[in-house]
């Protein structure tokens, strides 16, 4: 090789002698050409040109020369990035997401199609005891969440769960809580007009439940309201099954007791002692009216009732009964017709009280006419309404029946 001097004269040097045993094809320069910012590729035994790897700044596109990222991998396979691992050591993960922003995503899925049944994140597992997505929050204290769901949709769900077993109890969603004052599910409507809903529970089944609550201990409430801004309780039902309502209650159907009664403060001593009265009870849909009318001259009075009366009411039974001295000789003189009915037989300008009774015949009491003896269904047989009225344990209640 030409080297030059000092003196600016060219000298004549020899260079080392290579190995005999380096074959031409080593010693062979490498060749090709790239685009700048291209990660290089092998395209051949001493060639390179471009890979699909393109870095730009701190970021590194892969299909893409404008990384978003600072890994953006961009393409048309069905799946962009897999991330796997062999390890089936205790919570080998095949890919971990991590951001401390406070307002960060430690892994964040979209899906950009405006059609069809797209996901944002889809987490999928075969194991008998795995969770196909999971969310956790190590905080504790604070409005913190485990998984939150969102939707803009007017139709949407911010979190849907699905059990697609078609036997068994698997659950579409699954709340579960250890706090000792926490909440399993909760439902929140902030919408303050229409008409929204916190929580819904839809049945196709006839045989199952659209909601059900248990109290596995036996004690404590199954069901509680509260309303307005001071937690006000307007109904509970507790693990025994008395019920308190603080308004009216409204049934359409027949209503079906062992026993009545109305129970209020004591009129005479109302903050230490109630008072308490037991229904009227008949065999029959019996309607009760009472009053007292006063006698004209001739010792008669017609007694003029609403002009609902006849279509709502018939078979009728009268009792009359003199007020401030006997009145022997009183009787009904004219029954019930055009709504009204006479009195007569008592003393001129006499009192008289009258009761009388009629038995519904309007259209729903003769479509729901209430049958006075029935037997049991067979799966009742051997068990009671009131099981401790007989002597009987609880496990003898018909509720057990049904629970069989």
């Amino acid at each position: 090789m030409t080297a030059v001097g000092a003196q600016g004269q060219e000298a004549t040097r020899t260079a080392p002698a290579e190995s005999t045993t380096t074959s031409s094809d080593d010693r062979a320069a490498v060749q090709g050409r790239g685009t700048p910012n291209f990660l290089p590729l092998w395209t051949g035994v001493r060639k390179l040109g471009n890979s699909i790897v393109f870095q730009s700044g701190d970021s590194l596109g892969v299909g893409t020369t404008t990384p978003q990222a600072m890994l953006d991998v961009t393409g048309n396979a069905s799946i962009a990035f897999q991330a796997t691992t062999s390890s089936t050591g205790l919570y080998a993960t095949g890919a971990w997401g991590r951001s401390a922003s406070p307002s960060g995503s430690g892994v964040f899925g979209q899906s950009t199609a405006t059609s069809g049944g797209g996901n944002g994140i889809s987490g999928w597992t075969a194991s008998t005891e795995g969770i196909g997505v999971y969310g956790a929050n190590a905080a504790a204290t604070g409005n913190a969440y485990g998984v939150l769901g969102e939707t803009a949709s007017s139709g949407g769900a911010g979190v849907l769960g699905d059990a697609h077993a078609t036997s068994g109890g698997g659950f579409g969603v699954f709340g579960h809580t250890a706090g000792p004052s926490g909440t399993a599910i909760f439902g929140h409507a902030n919408a303050t007009s229409g008409a929204p809903a916190a929580v819904v529970g839809f049945l196709d089944s006839p045989n199952g439940v659209a909601g059900s609550f248990v109290a596995h201990l036996g004690s404590g409430l199954i069901l509680q309201g509260v309303s307005g801004p001071n937690n006000t309780v307007v109904f509970t039902v507790d693990a025994s099954g008395n019920a308190f309502l603080a308004g009216n209650l409204a049934v359409t159907g027949t209503l079906s007791k062992g026993g009545g009664a109305f129970k209020i403060d004591h009129p005479l001593d109302p903050a230490n002692k109630t008072l308490s009265h037991s229904f009227v009870e008949s065999p029959d849909m019996m309607s009760i009216y009472n009053g007292v009318s006063n006698l004209d001259a001739k010792g008669r009075a017609w007694v003029t009732l609403p002009d609902w009366f006849e279509s709502l009411n018939g078979d009728f039974r009268y009792q009359l009964t003199a007020i401030g001295a006997p009145q022997p000789r009183l009787y009904v003189a004219e029954e019930i017709h055009g709504n009204r009915f006479e009195i007569a037989g008592g003393k001129p300008g006499g009192k008289v009280s009258w009761q009388m009774t009629g038995i519904r015949h309007d259209a729903y009491a003769n479509a729901h006419r209430i049958a006075v003896e029935e037997d049991k269904p067979a799966a009742e047989r051997g068990y009671y309404l009131h099981p401790e009225a007989f002597g009987q344990p609880e496990t003898k209640g018909v509720k057990y029946a049904h629970q069989r």
